[in-house]
């Protein structure tokens, strides 16, 4: 289900200009493949915001195949990425993907539950740390707060967090969209944590109906 009207979907999805040649082969074949990566829309704003915040330590939850976590590693050839995710299926793909582009020698892969991988990152984090300057969430839409409270606590002043998917394929806004009604469990939790987003004094918040909705937060400096 498109969010927006498809022929603007459409018209916009026209000056979408791949980072080079390479990654537009490997977004080909994922798309092929009906392989879950960011919408054409959404890697357009954030290579856009990648060039005015020059990342240098990224955080990333939710991996699936590797795409976006090469995307950004290439977007920026100075930074580091850590990327999670425990799918069973995505795991070995996403591995294989590392290996074969240069840039995966820049992206830390964590496989397992991201709760209990962050959980673990703050601590190490008290002994030795090394704050993320962009982190990006396009993971379990039940999880967002969980994720985005523990992110946080790695994060530098200043740190901007995009959360994707937000709109959830306008279900937040009407259930009745289809496939919604079998969505209650997520749409509840993705509709909490937007009020608690916007309910917070100390971050500065801006939704967008970009691609599927983005959330773009900045943390108090």
């Amino acid at each position: 289900m498109n969010i927006t009207n498809d022929k603007i979907t459409e018209y916009l999805d026209s000056y979408y200009k791949p980072l080079d040649d390479d990654l537009a082969a490997f977004r080909a074949r994922n798309e092929e493949n009906g392989v879950p990566l960011i919408l054409r829309e959404t890697e357009s704003y954030l290579a856009m915001m990648l060039k005015v915040l020059k990342p240098r330590h990224i955080l990333e939850i939710g991996t699936a195949y590797g795409y976006s976590a090469i995307f950004f590693a290439r977007s920026c050839p100075e930074a580091r990425v850590t990327t999670i995710d425990r799918g069973q299926r995505m795991i070995p793909i996403a591995t294989k993907n590392f290996e074969e582009w240069p840039e995966g020698e820049r992206i830390d892969f964590r496989t397992g539950d991201a709760r209990e991988i962050l959980d673990q990152m703050i601590k190490d984090a008290e002994i030795k740390p090394d704050p993320y300057d962009f982190i990006f969430i396009d993971a379990g839409k039940s999880h967002y707060k969980e994720f985005f409270d523990r992110a946080i606590h790695l994060a530098a002043p200043g740190t901007v967090v995009v959360c994707d998917n937000i709109l959830m394929r306008g279900w937040i806004v009407d259930r009745s969209y289809e496939g919604g009604k079998r969505h209650r469990t997520n749409i509840k939790y993705m509709k909490q944590f937007i009020e608690y987003i916007n309910g917070r004094e100390d971050l500065t918040v801006s939704m967008l109906s970009s691609g599927d909705g983005l959330a773009v937060i900045k943390l108090d400096e």
